[in-house]
């Protein structure tokens, strides 16, 4: 069940912290929705723990789950004696004692999903662990054409100096498959090393596409209700510029509450 090959991207977390390195704008979205929840917070997909350990410090109770090991050993590493519970665990198919009165997913976790099965797995995980009263955070790139190009040719992406003695150089090729709405990346991280040799660590990354409607329905069928919808981090509507498709969403009321 679980895709290891998906994962090559995170095989370096001190690079992937270096390429990923502020909880802004992100945290001041997600710190008032934590202010908001009465109750522990739940981050599926925490990666090294950016945004776990940005609202522990903030005195909020927060338990991250991962997948990969080397990405939770840097997020303890980075915790100290912080009071953080980290978990490694498939988001398709974890089980932890209580709820959550807030679950969210930031870095990209619900784009990893490539198939209905998977995203219908992640998401009942999500209703079991779910406060009645709780809200559920789910963020995906709002796909647009240039995302959905393709290209033979390896093309250069960015380059920045790691601090560890590396200067890294990324390229990367990209193609799309519209029919599974899948971007497929195969990403090239150069460096020399101490004997002026290069060293080349390939990771290649599959990544689904949604769109609004998509996601609209997704939810509804897998017994979420929309509370709002948001285009980017600064809580701007929806809109078809947007970058972000960010949902914010409860578990409906039952008729009874609705209609007392």
């Amino acid at each position: 069940m679980i895709d290891h090959d998906n994962l090559a991207d995170y095989a370096d977390p001190y690079l992937y912290d270096v390429e990923n390195p502020d909880e802004e704008p992100v945290g001041s979205f997600l710190l008032p929705l934590a202010q908001q929840a009465d109750g522990p917070l739940l981050e599926l997909g925490c990666g090294t723990g950016r945004y776990t350990l940005y609202l522990t410090r903030l005195g909020f109770t927060v338990t991250g789950v991962d997948i990969v090991p080397g990405m939770l050993a840097r997020a303890r590493q980075k915790a100290g004696d912080l009071p953080v519970e980290w978990v490694e665990a498939d988001v398709r198919c974890f089980h932890l004692p209580g709820k959550f009165a807030l679950i969210f997913e930031i870095g990209a976790v619900f784009q990893h999903l490539l198939t209905r099965p998977d995203q219908e797995a992640f998401l009942a995980r999500v209703q079991e662990h779910l406060t009645d009263d709780g809200r559920f955070l789910l963020t995906a790139l709002f796909t647009k054409p240039p995302y959905m190009a393709s290209s033979d040719d390896e093309e250069a992406w960015f380059e920045y100096d790691a601090g560890d003695g590396r200067f890294i150089e990324v390229s990367g090729i990209t193609t799309y498959d519209a029919i599974n709405q899948v971007r497929h990346e195969t990403a090239y991280r150069r460096w020399q090393n101490a004997a002026g040799e290069t060293v080349t660590m390939v990771a290649p990354l599959a990544l689904r596409s949604y769109f609004p409607q998509e996601l609209e329905n997704l939810l509804h069928y897998n017994g979420f209700a929309i509370e709002a919808r948001y285009g980017n981090w600064d809580f701007s509507p929806l809109t078809a510029e947007s970058p972000m498709l960010i949902f914010l969403c409860t578990k409906p009321k039952a008729d009874h509450e609705q209609n007392p």
